[in-house]
């Protein structure tokens, strides 16, 4: 059996790993993190960009936007206000930061040690469950782009932040049911996610006339 061509063009590799955790009787999620790993693009560039939301006990709330290619981070930014993105502020200007990965061998969990000046995020999503394979319209894009996936939602995970952990569990983020059709944990990895632009309406795969 011969393999078939999508006749979308390809647009973009990324892995994106979400991690919120919220405290018991609050509305609110105490630290939110939307972690972009992106190996290949053809429109922004490549490399790592992290959002994140943090809101403490005591001290200062953070918004604050890490990469360690800040023509990446702006174009990124550019493309989720474009898109009416509201889960924090992203106003500020990306600030330098390097991304440190635990060992790919170990596949039931993920870590990533992100620091930059004055912020040291420790995220790690355990446990992780079976995949979901999933495709469809892309969310930013739905017209122009399709998005296929496999996502992989974490059991149990943590946040430390400069080495103090923050309080708070996992919860069901229901904005995905129009999408994905169920609630999704908010603490999840999806891996090899690839934005293809949509193929020229009466296309098929392999590049023939659809139907």
């Amino acid at each position: 059996m011969q393999a078939q061509i999508y006749p979308g063009r390809p647009n973009l590799l990324m892995d994106h790993l979400q991690l919120g955790l919220m405290a018991a009787g609050e509305s609110e999620p105490r630290v939110y993190l939307s972690l972009y790993v992106i190996p290949w693009s053809r429109e922004i560039g490549a490399g790592h960009v992290a959002l994140v939301r943090h809101r403490p006990e005591d001290g200062d709330a953070v918004d604050a936007i890490l990469t360690d290619n800040p023509s990446l981070a702006r174009a990124l930014v550019d493309q989720l206000q474009s898109a009416g993105y509201s889960r924090m502020d992203l106003t500020g200007e990306p600030r330098a930061a390097s991304f440190t990965r635990g060992p790919l061998r170990e596949p039931e969990h993920v870590r990533y040690l992100i620091a930059s000046m004055g912020l040291e995020i420790d995220a790690r999503w355990e446990d992780l469950g079976e995949p979901v394979f999933a495709a469809g319209p892309a969310p930013q894009r739905p017209t122009e782009q399709e998005i296929w996936s496999m996502l992989f939602e974490a059991q149990t995970a943590t946040v430390t932040v400069n080495q103090r952990v923050v309080p708070g569990e996992p919860y069901l983020v229901k904005s995905w049911i129009p999408w994905l059709g169920r609630s999704l944990c908010s603490a999840h990895v999806a891996r090899g996610e690839i934005l293809v632009d949509r193929a020229e309406p009466g296309r098929g795969w392999m590049g023939v006339a659809a139907g």
